[in-house]
C-alpha cells in the first residue's frame, strides 16, 4: 500500500497495490475523509477494499486473485517454494523440492547410461563450484541447496 500526495501536498490518496511480484492490480478507494495520520488512512483503505487481504506482520496487501498469500499455511504444511526461473510447459514455476528431485534423477540416469563425461578445465570447475556454493547458500536447508553443495564438493574433489 502507498499513500500519495497530490499537487499542493494538501490532499492525500491511498492506493492499494498487490504485493505479489508482477501483479499489476491496484485499487484506490474513494477518499471521503481527511486523515489524521497515515495509519488511519491505511486502516480505512484496507477495511473498504472488498476481497483484498493483508498480512499485518509483513505489511503486505493482496488482491482477490492472490488473497491466499496472506494466510499462513496449516501446521506441518510447508508453503510452496517456487523456482526463480524454471517453468513448466504452462509457464508456472516449479516447486523447488520437486525440481531438485528431478535434477537428481537426471544425474542417476546419466550415471546409468555411461555416456561420455564432460571435461572441464580446473578454472572452469572452480568457477562452477563457487557458483554452486552460492546457490547452496541461497537455498540452505532445502533439497536444491543440498544438491548444489554435493555437486560443488564433487567438482572440488571434496567428496
Amino acid at each position: 500500500m502507498s499513500i500519495h500526495l497530490s499537487r499542493g501536498g494538501a490532499l492525500r490518496r491511498v492506493v492499494l497495490s498487490c504485493d505479489v511480484a508482477g501483479c499489476p492490480i491496484q485499487l484506490e478507494p474513494p477518499a471521503t475523509e481527511a486523515w489524521r495520520n497515515d495509519a488511519d488512512a491505511r486502516t480505512w483503505a484496507r477495511e473498504h477494499a472488498v476481497g483484498w487481504t493483508s498480512d499485518p506482520i509483513r505489511q503486505t496487501d493482496y488482491c482477490p486473485g492472490h488473497a491466499q498469500f496472506s494466510t499462513a499455511p496449516a501446521a506441518g504444511v510447508a508453503p510452496p517454494r517456487p523456482t526463480a526461473s524454471v517453468r513448466d510447459r504452462s509457464g508456472n514455476p516449479l516447486h523447488r523440492d520437486e525440481y531438485a528431485d528431478h535434477l537428481r534423477g537426471l544425474l542417476v540416469d546419466a550415471d546409468r547410461s555411461g555416456g561420455r563425461p564432460l571435461t572441464l578445465s580446473a578454472a572452469q570447475a572452480a568457477v562452477a563450484a563457487r557458483l554452486l556454493d552460492e546457490l547452496a547458500g541461497v537455498y540452505r536447508g532445502e533439497g536444491l541447496g543440498a544438491l548444489a553443495q554435493e555437486l560443488s564438493a564433487l567438482l572440488d574433489g571434496r567428496d
